[in-house]
């Protein structure tokens, strides 16, 4: 019976060993050391804009940041997921966001520590449904990610209420995604996917191309996608 017992432990983490999109972010020194490139430059440009202009906490600045797979580590999800050959749906993922077992993305810890400690905020802004935030909030709170100024904003069943739309109200003031009515000065977005940035005409007029590596930072995530579903490169002319 122990065997047995042990067998259906390990299953989950050796079913799967074929995925090698999952295998390199949780095995590749690669992927390691990407994510920490990536977060010690947002440090380096967040901190420096503080500097510059002599930023405190009055002066209301913030970060927004992705959750899956920008702050938390949700591999373990692909793999058991892949060990029994099922695809990704609402309830099993909500049944692992309420185990808060999620790891911590290589670097964010020490970028979110950078952020609270220069007097900053961070706006989680994440497609994780409304139902699961106490159990978001205690991941994030368990390996010290989580600020007592901090906002979390969730999907809900409103389609219409995406990224788009609860950025806008991060930076107006108005809406749930925000600090009571006060408007965020943005330093920096963090994502795994192009859905996390603001887009010009769409948001703030800005040429997303030219904030790559200055206010945008993207992380790498080969395991799945917007991509999955078709081309999302452009195309040449």
């Amino acid at each position: 019976m122990k065997a047995a017992a042990a067998l259906l432990i390990l299953l989950p983490l050796t079913a799967h060993a074929g995925d090698k999109s999952t295998r390199w972010v949780r095995d590749s020194i690669e992927y390691h050391t990407l994510t920490n490139q990536v977060y010690a430059g947002a440090t380096r440009e967040v901190l420096a804009t503080t500097e510059a202009e002599k930023l405190k906490k009055k002066d209301h600045w913030v970060v927004v940041v992705d959750v899956d797979e920008t702050i938390l580590d949700n591999s373990v999800y692909q793999l058991q997921m892949g060990a029994y050959d099922a695809s990704f749906e609402p309830a099993s993922w909500n049944a692992w966001c309420e185990r808060r077992e999620a790891a911590v993305v290589p670097g964010a810890d020490a970028f979110i520590a950078a952020v609270h400690e220069a007097g900053g905020k961070v706006a989680f802004v994440t497609n994780r449904h409304e139902v699961v935030r106490e159990a978001t909030r205690a991941n994030l709170d368990a390996f010290g990610l989580w600020g007592k100024d901090d906002i979390l904003c969730l999907k809900t069943d409103d389609e219409a209420y995406d990224k788009v739309k609860r950025r806008t109200e991060l930076r107006t003031g108005e809406g749930a995604c925000s600090w009571e009515g006060k408007p965020a000065r943005v330093l920096a977005y963090v994502g795994d996917t192009i859905t996390d940035f603001p887009e010009a005409g769409e948001e703030e007029g800005v040429d997303r191309g030219a904030q790559w590596g200055t206010t945008y930072f993207l992380l790498p995530n080969p395991m799945y996608g917007s991509w999955e579903r078709g081309v999302t490169r452009p195309m040449p002319e």
